[in-house]
């Protein structure tokens, strides 16, 4: 044995790998009250970190069906609100002709055709702004509205565009003196509101699916964002309670190695 080799007593041995594991857990224990989180890296739990990153992913994946959903229903409410223009205007266009049909009066009948033509002109427009996003649900040259759910292939819902434009309608100009108003023109205006109105009724469906998919997306999310934090997130109190024991054994753990380094120091003197 070399005359400057220096051995440790068992106990001292002991005390000092007991000192070293406390010290890894108290620096454990610290990290994770200080982040929150008891697995913030593979090293910690590979199979935990490895499940975590999964469902946090599926979460993203979700949030980002659930965002292209909303823009669907944006569309569809855009599209929507058109129709309940064109259907208000059509409305208004039944009571012209109504009171054009009432009178005999030529010139309130041409005041009344004037009014008529000028309002109808009012439906193209409103069909034509009623577009979101480039999608115009209530015109024929509008590409199809079509909202994915997912990765699967035929997991979406297509909604196709309907024209209210004032022709698809069947709905014409009058003659300027009025002297075209019949029944034809309210028959006409009845048809019309039959076609707005299954337009309505097509649209709101289709916002009630995607509304219901949109919930469903979300309560899918919250679910993995919530799998994900069992997994990795650490309980704050049973963290600091055993950081407390940690470092009070630590303590505990010094005052014997002063206890032990004390009686070594006393043997000494036998020899002095």
């Amino acid at each position: 044995m070399p005359v400057d080799q220096i051995n440790l007593t068992a106990s001292a041995r002991a005390t000092l790998t007991t000192q070293q594991s406390l010290a890894a857990s108290t620096a454990k224990h610290s990290q994770n009250l200080s982040t929150g989180k008891k697995v913030s890296r593979v090293t910690d739990d590979a199979v935990a970190f490895a499940a975590a990153k999964a469902l946090t992913e599926r979460s993203s994946d979700l949030g980002g069906v659930k965002d292209s959903v909303g823009q669907g229903i944006s569309t569809l409410n855009a599209a929507q609100a058109g129709a309940d223009g064109v259907n208000a205007l059509v409305n208004q266009l039944k009571g012209l002709a109504n009171a054009a049909l009432a009178t005999d009066n030529a010139t309130e009948r041409a005041s009344l055709a004037t009014q008529y033509n000028q309002t109808l002109s009012q439906v193209d427009s409103l069909a034509a702004d009623a577009g979101y996003g480039g999608v115009n649900l209530l015109s024929s040259a509008s590409s199809a509205l079509n909202v994915s759910f997912g990765r699967n292939a035929g997991d979406s819902l297509t909604v196709s565009p309907q024209d209210l434009s004032s022709s698809s309608l069947g709905l014409a100009a009058v003659a300027a003196d009025g002297s075209d108003f019949s029944a034809t023109t309210l028959a006409a205006l009845d048809n019309a509101t039959q076609t707005i109105n299954a337009t309505q009724a097509s649209l709101g469906a289709n916002v009630s699916a995607l509304t219901i998919r949109a919930e469903a997306a979300q309560s899918q999310a919250n679910i993995a964002t919530e799998g994900a934090a069992k997994l990795t997130e650490a309980n704050l109190n049973e963290e600091a309670a055993s950081l407390l024991a940690t470092q009070t054994r630590s303590q505990l753990a010094r005052v014997g190695q002063s206890v032990s380094q004390q009686q070594q120091s006393a043997l000494l003197t036998l020899f002095q």
